[in-house]
């Protein structure tokens, strides 16, 4: 409901603009931009965007359009952003997905760092490790012994591989020093199904699109994967305290655009996400989603997508999640 009303709002703001008068103003921007979502509708990410392009609509007088692209792990996405004409008026909403690509893909036809602009971080979105309400795991003590017992015969289940309901399963069997058996799908919604239906254990979700079933009571939540608890769900531990200190996995957002992008565009689009994420509505908006702001300036933003890239690194290798 949430996604379908941010929607609604866009798609608004760009009918008022096709019938008024177009801006007569200097500079960026005077018509309307693209943001190209690497995910389908409805997901995590893309209510992110959704979000993101409404308040930056509302702030700079132009329409900031979602275009959803999915496939290929956001690599469709991305490619096509990348080939755009670098003059900010098509970006990229990044995610953790293109950190991760960079060592799961082994043939990109773009490096993330060298052919993009970082602009800002926007959002931090934890996973939560979720398992049917009718699963015989009633905690997560049931869930870590069951898999130290029985090697390879404890399921997880993800959007994909390489995705981060992928890794964070796959830090799990790292840190735990346990045998899993990853099962991936074709985005979470499939996946949460089979849980329910009994045919997976379980998955590392996105908690936004996990939350509802939580709520529900159709899937059980053992352990968030942030740093801290989360609001929406104060009674979950994380695994961190749950005896694997260090533990963090989730997917993140933020803005980045073509390289050559003039920097007084990267500097004003950076400099309104900085406005909008202090703005309270903004922020209650992101927290109701299962997520909190990740407010990047560029140069911080590039050092983030750099660490992550030395993070999962390692781990995708060692998971052999690597497409050829």
């Amino acid at each position: 409901m949430i996604a379908r009303r941010e929607f609604l709002s866009v798609v608004g703001g760009l009918t008022a603009c096709h019938v008024l008068p177009s801006f007569a103003q200097d500079g960026y921007p005077n018509r309307p931009v693209r943001l190209v979502v690497g995910f389908p509708a409805g997901g995590t990410t893309d209510m992110i965007g959704r979000l993101t392009a409404k308040e930056l609509s509302a702030r700079l007088g132009q329409s900031f359009v979602v275009d959803n692209r999915p496939g290929a792990t956001s690599n469709i996405a991305t490619a096509s952003v990348g080939r755009a004409v670098p003059d900010g008026y098509t970006l990229l909403l990044a995610t953790a997905s293109n950190a991760t690509n960079v060592t799961a893909y082994k043939h990109l036809s773009f490096d993330i760092q060298k052919d993009f602009v970082p602009i800002a971080g926007i959002a931090i979105v934890p996973n939560v490790l979720v398992v049917s309400s009718s699963s015989r795991f009633k905690t997560f003590s049931d869930y870590l012994n069951y898999a130290r017992k029985n090697p390879g015969k404890l399921t997880f289940a993800s959007g994909s591989s390489g995705s981060s309901m992928h890794l964070a399963g796959e830090l799990f069997k790292t840190m735990a020093n346990v045998d899993m058996l990853h099962v991936p799908y074709a985005g979470s919604a499939p996946a949460i199904t089979d849980i329910l239906g009994g045919q997976v254990d379980s998955i590392f979700d996105n908690l936004p699109s996990a939350l509802p079933h939580i709520t529900g009571g159709r899937l059980r939540a053992l352990a968030v994967t942030s740093p801290a608890r989360v609001p929406t769900l104060p009674d979950i531990p994380t695994v961190a305290e749950l005896g694997f200190p260090g533990f963090e996995a989730y997917t993140w957002q933020g803005l980045m655009a073509p390289k050559g992008t003039p920097d007084t565009v990267v500097q004003k689009l950076s400099s309104t996400v900085s406005e909008f994420l202090t703005d309270p509505s903004v922020v209650a908006q992101i927290t109701r989603f299962g997520g909190g702001t990740n407010k990047l300036s560029t140069e911080d933003f590039r050092k983030f997508v750099k660490a992550e890239i030395d993070k999962w690194g390692p781990i995708i290798k060692k998971a052999g999640a690597v497409v050829e």
